[in-house]
């Protein structure tokens, strides 16, 4: 179903994009105590359509551009917005353990992760002849 090529890096792509969501899901569960809480809703809806959505884009010719943007903007948009609520809901000294541990920098790194595949798919793309 996906080119031979690059079937390898869509299956991390899907892996990666899935654990991210299952994580947000699990850290700001979107239904809590029966309240929906549309501020968590709107990010797992756009992580869910990230990883269901955007392989089958990377794997077409015509898509592949707009898999690349959206990818693009939703890594710049999650790692601003997860920034963000790190350094509102900061508690305790900043030291280097802090922000490994008690912050969303890993989740950022996670999230980062996405940027190389996305750019390797990419490349495949753009090397292959029409």
């Amino acid at each position: 179903m996906f080119k031979k090529q690059i079937h390898l890096l869509i299956a991390v792509f899907f892996l990666v994009s899935l654990g991210g969501l299952i994580l947000h899901l699990r850290v700001h569960p979107p239904v809590l105590e029966g309240t929906l809480r549309l501020f968590f809703l709107i990010p797992a809806v756009f992580a869910g359509a990230a990883t269901f959505i955007l392989p089958f884009m990377f794997n077409s010719r015509k898509l592949y551009p707009y898999a690349y943007l959206i990818n693009l903007a939703a890594v710049i948009t999650g790692t601003i917005t997860m920034a963000y609520f790190s350094v509102t809901h900061w508690k305790g000294p900043v030291t280097m353990m802090t922000i490994l541990f008690n912050s969303t920098f890993p989740d950022i790194v996670i999230l980062l992760a996405k940027l190389p595949l996305a750019h390797s798919i990419l490349l495949y793309w753009r090397a292959k002849p029409r």
